[in-house]
């Protein structure tokens, strides 16, 4: 039911979600990870649908569940959803983390970015709105 991508910075081997998972699979976060995963798949089933997200500023965040980690990333649609890494929530906002308010800062930019590319028409939705398409680099 959606299409997610991940971020990746040029010249790095994995995209940013994949090295969220590598560094809190390796420090017992594993349970945590797991919720993560069940959320995507939850997402993949019945969509993007906004009540299945914490919204923090412009940006998304999940799972709506109780974790101690957070993923962040752009609800682009119902179908279309962008992910980046995460980190561990230190407190209740997410400024009291240095993970969470990095991740949540580049979300903040990547979105700037994104909409400002679609306004020029460099981005656009397939016409069935389940993928991005165009030029899908975004210089930060």
């Amino acid at each position: 039911m959606i299409t997610i991508y991940t971020i990746r910075f040029e010249g790095s081997e994995l995209s940013e979600t994949n090295n969220f998972v590598n560094e809190y699979s390796e420090n017992g976060f594993a349970e945590d990870l797991d919720m993560i995963s069940s959320w995507l798949g939850y997402l993949k089933d019945r969509g993007a649908e906004p009540r299945y997200f914490r919204s923090e500023n412009n940006v998304s965040a999940g799972p709506v569940a109780f974790s101690r980690l957070r993923i962040y990333c752009i609800r682009c649609s119902q179908n279309i959803v962008i992910l980046d890494g995460g980190g561990e929530k230190k407190g209740q906002k997410t400024q009291d983390g240095v993970e969470t308010w990095k991740a949540m800062k580049l979300m903040m930019e990547i979105d700037k970015r994104l909409i400002e590319k679609i306004g020029e028409g460099d981005i656009y939705y397939s016409p069935d709105l389940m993928k991005l398409e165009g030029e899908l680099f975004i210089d930060i």
